[in-house]
């Protein structure tokens, strides 16, 4: 019997024996207020019935105190589960006072209520920011969920968005292994549903897939990932053209084409990247438009997405753009994604040669990471390294006195010693230090964190040196080639070049301080991995090190090998056209 007509029925029995039928009454209004359709009609009467279970379960309660705590637990999750306008933080009291009423009870239907309403509260939660309560009560109602063993489709649909939403609490906390396990179980679950029960499960499926498409994304199944992009896309096309459900098809339209413009771009298709990116702000834009989404934060990400498409087809001005749009849509919207823009756009503004709009945004971006690094510490302190360390690394260019006009502007020069305001150095180097610790706090609870901290280290070095200090300057670079060289033999195509780098400004040092020794290992080794390697290094990249090798050999009054690699230099300038003065 469909549940109106239930209802319909048990309201003139429930009030003249309210004791015998206002429990199946309630039964019945929690039921219709469950009824999760695609027309998005169905709302206000989900709310209506659902409120009406409520007050009838009040009621009974108060007249039979504890004889109607799971019903009245039940009425609860119910409203708070309806999509309607009450805010997050009423609807995750309700949880809360549903939990209160069947945490201690062992009996399948109590079980039944408390995994769900945990399941709510963690969702509310994670609305919330608070992401490692919402991760603990879902794993919560996952252990209950266990415990039950899911026997039908809706139960079964329950326990997939439990996972669903512990998948979104790892994503947020960068565990993105944890997260793709938790989201490959939950659509597992979704595709055992039959055929004809899957459209009313709809609105839960949807998310589950496009949240394995961003797991997929982030672990680098790029293939898997766009496939099922491909396959979430067609579905929800479907619906927009008929119609249906514009507030649930349109932001996740946006969401999906965002993934997969990502992936595009790792897979190097950057117009199928840019096709995707358009489309996705495109989405989103009608969404903010017509109201059928408040989430200002999907199209800030899909202009991030867009401005990296772009920014890699040379044209650097449009990519601005794009990136200054997403930090004004994104702000007092979604911290997480600002942070993200705005190191973006610190990038941007620092190839532009915009000093002065690169220190409000680097001050913006601290000011910001400071805000949430105790909260989320896995999520914000690698920002707020990166931030400190780019802060420090400010005063070591020589920026010009306007930005630089065009699509690919001049290399800002680096800064020399004594140009530099001593208070300016000071602010740099307490900035750099501070991203330093950060960065040795990071790296040595997860290796990962290496490269983060040898980058630190580069970056400090180098404002030490500025001040005067080279022997400080060579410590830190110490450390830093330290980290590098373990970094360059897990993966030396990747850290080849960064390594150099680090040996490169060692030896430099070391000759600063009469240790020429010392700086002659530096410059070989830093020449023979560049020599190694003539397919990934450009010739270009051999001069430096080559004529400090010469001098340092020069010094050392080794001149049959300084003219040995003096001829070296003068063979790679005619490869390159360049042509540098005569040592002598």
């Amino acid at each position: 019997m469909p549940p109106a007509v239930r209802i319909a029925l048990l309201r003139p029995l429930a009030r003249r024996h309210p004791h015998r039928y206002g429990p199946r009454l309630a039964e019945a209004l929690v039921t219709r207020s469950q009824q999760v359709k695609v027309s998005a009609r169905s709302v206000p009467g989900r709310t209506a019935a659902a409120a009406e279970a409520v007050t009838l379960r009040r009621r009974l309660e108060a007249e039979q105190p504890g004889s109607h705590r799971v019903g009245l637990a039940r009425a609860l999750v119910a409203q708070a589960a309806v999509p309607d306008d009450r805010t997050v933080a009423a609807a995750l009291a309700q949880c809360e006072e549903a939990i209160g009423y069947v945490e201690d009870a062992t009996d399948r239907a109590a079980l039944l209520v408390l995994a769900e309403a945990r399941r709510l509260a963690a969702t509310y939660l994670y609305q919330s920011g608070e992401v490692r309560d919402a991760l603990r009560l879902a794993q919560r109602a996952r252990s209950t969920w266990d415990r039950l063993v899911p026997r039908t489709v809706a139960e079964r649909m329950r326990s997939a968005l439990t996972l669903s939403v512990i998948g979104d609490c790892q994503a947020a906390l960068q565990r993105h292994e944890e997260a793709l396990a938790a989201r490959e179980e939950a659509m597992a679950l979704y595709r055992r549903t039959p055929l004809l029960r899957q459209a009313r499960w709809l609105p839960a499926g949807l998310p589950i897939a496009i949240g394995l498409v961003e797991s997929l994304a982030a672990v680098g199944r790029l293939d898997e990932a766009v496939d099922l992009a491909a396959e979430t896309r067609t579905e929800l096309r479907f619906l927009a053209r008929v119609r249906l459900r514009p507030e649930l098809v349109r932001p996740r339209l946006g969401r999906v084409s965002t993934t997969l413009a990502r992936c595009r771009l790792a897979l190097d298709d950057p117009a199928e990247a840019r096709r995707a990116a358009e489309e996705a702000v495109d989405h989103w834009r009608s969404a903010l438009a017509d109201g059928s989404s408040q989430d200002r934060g999907g199209l800030g990400d899909a202009l991030l997405v867009l401005a990296e498409v772009t920014r890699g087809t040379g044209r650097g001005d449009e990519a601005a753009e794009q990136l200054a749009e997403a930090v004004d849509v994104v702000r007092g919207a979604d911290d997480d994604l600002l942070a993200r823009a705005l190191t973006e756009l610190v990038v941007v503004r620092v190839a532009e040669g915009d000093g002065p709009a690169v220190q409000e945004l680097l001050a913006e971006l601290v000011d910001l990471c400071r805000r949430h690094h105790e909260r989320l510490p896995e999520v914000w302190r690698p920002r707020l390294a990166v931030a400190l360390s780019l802060t420090c690394a400010m005063p070591g260019f020589d920026w010009p006195s306007a930005p630089a006009a065009g699509a690919t502007p001049p290399r800002v020069p680096p800064a020399t010693e004594g140009t530099v305001p001593a208070e300016t150095l000071q602010a740099a180097q307490a900035a750099g230090r501070e991203a330093v610790e950060l960065g040795r706090l990071l790296a040595g609870a997860d290796p990962r964190y290496r490269n983060l901290l040898s980058g630190c280290l580069f970056g400090l070095a180098r404002m030490v040196h500025l001040g005067g200090d080279p022997r400080g300057s060579a410590e830190l670079l110490d450390e830093c080639v330290a980290i590098r060289r373990e970094l360059f033999a897990e993966d030396p195509a990747k850290h080849r070049l960064s390594l150099t780098e680090a040996l490169s400004d060692l030896g430099n040092r070391r000759h600063a301080v009469d240790r020429s020794d010392e700086a002659l290992d530096a410059y070989r080794e830093c020449v023979d991995l560049l020599r190694a390697d003539p397919q990934q290094v450009d010739q270009a990249t051999l001069l430096t090190p080559l004529r400090n090798l010469m001098r340092v050999l020069w010094r050392l009054d080794r001149k049959a090998e300084a003219n040995h690699v003096w001829d070296e230099i003068r063979a790679v300038e005619e490869s390159v056209g360049t042509a540098g003065p005569d040592p002598a």
